[in-house]
């Protein structure tokens, strides 16, 4: 595309028609009962029989019987039930509540004594119809796309990776197999002007920086403008991503309880960005790879112990598109929290109450002592050792704010070196002059505090090489004045 406007999607673009959207919100909404052994995918599973029927021309309405006879089978195969006709009689009932089933003639039916469904017998007498709802039907039977989608989210969601023979059961496989990742949307690359321009588009919050979206598959939404210290973590391609909450120690709940059931469950999120002063992106699916806990500063502008989330972008969502290197990350961190808060940067910072009110200036020696300690004996060089080095690195990383003052340290800054976030925070990002590939060290005279443009200039612009000598100079010029 010529340009971002001209990468703008119309809102509704892609989603088409209301009746796409209501589709898709409701299999968003569709949660299925926890049990010990897990989800239990009876509701699922009768869902994707009825749009597969349905994408397929077949009739919106079957008889109760013939529901059984059809579905049954399904369930003792991709459900774990052991009497599949038996069992159908729970999601034939209950997928009502959902908006996505109907049964016709239903206040006729003889309810068991605790009302919560009918009787077996009731059912095989009265034999009702029942199907999709018509809105839902039709939008689904007149539209390919939509179904694939739809069919498409219910796979991602509940049965990841697809269980063999599960599409050819279903009388779907032409229509998805092999497609499931592109039948969704956004797709990746998609731009929007702001928040509200995408929920308008594709449902979900318009505020919160985790959160599913109308389909419900987990967002994050990341803003080199707002309250948070997210980024690309050096040398690799991987994203920290800090976790929910501004002010005060973050707890595992609401955005980070979802971020953790991701991360035990292995499954991909869509991670949103936005540049200092671009549009909002789909950048990629992304992988939770390793949960960190470290100090941060919160929105008050207190420091803070607070999560951040490992993310390793994929190319789709689909397990067998991953990366080796992130399987094997995977594999090797076995969902395990690791935290850096407890060095002890709160002592060195003197901010623990108690503690005596200290200057700058030995706020940053106690601080580079830390970074120090820390530094020693790393030498190891795969993406897990960068990110252990980036994320056991805060002392390091507040001592170059502290030093900065809150201003760019590029002495030729033609950029934005006074600029702030939301939350009233340096829009500063603390980088090391020399690579961490190249041997950099995490101590606070090879690292310097930039801003967004002289961030860029130093990593990628023509004249870089020149700039990364200057700025090693200045590094360590103002660290040598702050320790004396």
């Amino acid at each position: 595309m010529a340009s971002d406007e001209m990468g703008l999607l119309a809102l509704g673009e892609v989603a088409q028609t209301m009746d796409g959207c209501d589709v898709i919100r409701r299999i968003g909404e569709l949660k299925p009962a926890q049990r010990r052994t897990g989800q239990a995918l009876h509701r699922p599973i009768l869902a994707l029989w009825a749009i597969g029927q349905a994408a397929q021309g077949k009739p919106r309405q079957q008889r109760w019987s013939e529901v059984r006879e059809a579905v049954g089978p399904l369930l003792v195969s991709y459900a774990g039930a052991s009497d599949g006709q038996q069992a159908v009689l729970y999601p034939f009932w209950a997928l009502q509540r959902d908006a996505l089933w109907e049964v016709e003639g239903s206040e006729e039916l003889t309810m068991t004594s605790e009302g919560r469904r009918p009787q077996a017998s009731s059912l095989d007498a009265t034999n009702p119809l029942a199907g999709l709802p018509k809105q839902v039907y039709d939008a689904v039977e007149g539209d390919p796309a939509l179904a694939a989608w739809a069919i498409s989210v219910l796979l991602l969601r509940f049965f990841t990776p697809v269980p063999a023979g599960l599409l050819e059961d279903l009388g779907v496989t032409e229509l998805v197999a092999g497609r499931e990742a592109a039948a969704l949307r956004p797709l990746v690359g998609e731009k929007y002007r702001d928040r509200k321009a995408i929920a308008d588009a594709y449902g979900g919050n318009r505020v919160r920086g985790i959160t599913p979206l109308a389909d419900g598959l987990l967002t994050v939404f990341s803003d080199d403008k707002g309250p948070y210290a997210d980024g690309r973590i050096p040398e690799t391609n991987w994203i920290a991503y800090t976790g929910d909450g501004l002010s005060g120690d973050q707890k595992l709940v609401g955005g980070n309880r979802s971020m953790s059931v991701y991360q035990e469950e292995q499954k991909a999120l869509r991670y949103w960005h936005r540049p200092y002063g671009g549009l909002w992106t789909f950048e990629t699916w992304a992988v939770i790879v390793q949960r960190w806990r470290r100090w941060g500063r919160g929105e008050d502008g207190l420091q803070r112990r607070e999560y951040v989330w490992v993310l390793a972008p994929v190319p789709s969502p689909l397990r067998e598109d991953w990366p080796s290197e992130v399987i094997e990350a995977l594999a090797e961190d076995g969902g395990r929290l690791h935290d850096s808060s407890v060095d002890d940067i709160s002592f060195a910072a003197g901010i623990e109450s108690g503690t005596k009110q200290l200057d700058d200036r030995e706020r940053y020696k106690r601080l580079t002592k830390a970074a120090q300690r820390l530094a020693a004996g790393r030498n190891q060089r795969s993406t897990l050792t960068r990110v252990e080095r980036f994320l056991r690195s805060p002392a390091a990383r507040e001592a170059v704010i502290l030093r900065s003052g809150g201003r760019c340290e590029n002495p030729s800054c033609l950029g934005h070196p006074l600029e702030r976030t939301d939350t009233d925070a340096p829009l500063l990002e603390v980088d090391h002059v020399k690579d961490l590939a190249r041997g950099g060290p995490d101590t606070p005279e090879a690292m310097i505090a930039l801003c967004p443009n002289c961030h860029a200039l130093k990593t990628r612009g023509r004249g870089r090489h020149q700039l990364q000598r200057a700025l090693l100079e200045e590094a360590r010029r103002r660290h040598k004045a702050f320790v004396q």
